[in-house]
């Protein structure tokens, strides 16, 4: 079992990071860490994600085949047994959410385990 970490390289991904080693630490697990976007940083570039691998997480790399993201996390959730995913969530307004969608929702609409959703710091609405 692991813990599996939707990542950006954005404060909300930070803030997911963060309390995805928090949860390793306190439970044991390993930490895995699923890139959302389809272009991961350049070796060096995120000094988040270099203390998280340092620490001993993982990193997969996507294979994306024309799916979105969240449904391609979701079936990494199964494969690997995730015993808990962890995202970085921000406010979007109601027009943003029709027009765009939310891969938050469906990560948690559609996860078979639970999902904490975490807000970066400076995200005060």
């Amino acid at each position: 079992m692991t813990i599996l970490v939707g990542y950006t390289n954005t404060i909300e991904g930070e803030a997911a990071l963060r309390h995805g080693l928090d949860a390793a630490e306190s439970t044991g697990m390993p930490v895995t860490i699923f890139p959302l976007t389809e272009n991961p940083p350049a070796a060096g570039s995120d000094a988040a994600l270099e203390e998280a691998l340092t620490a001993g997480a993982k990193l997969l790399e996507r294979d994306p085949q024309g799916r979105h993201a969240a449904e391609e996390l979701l079936d990494t959730s199964a494969e690997i047994a995730a015993h808990l995913i962890i995202i970085g969530v921000r406010n979007r307004s109601r027009v943003s959410k029709i027009i765009l969608g939310s891969d938050a929702q469906t990560i948690i609409l559609g996860s078979q385990v639970p999902v904490l959703t975490v807000k970066a710091a400076s995200d005060d609405d």
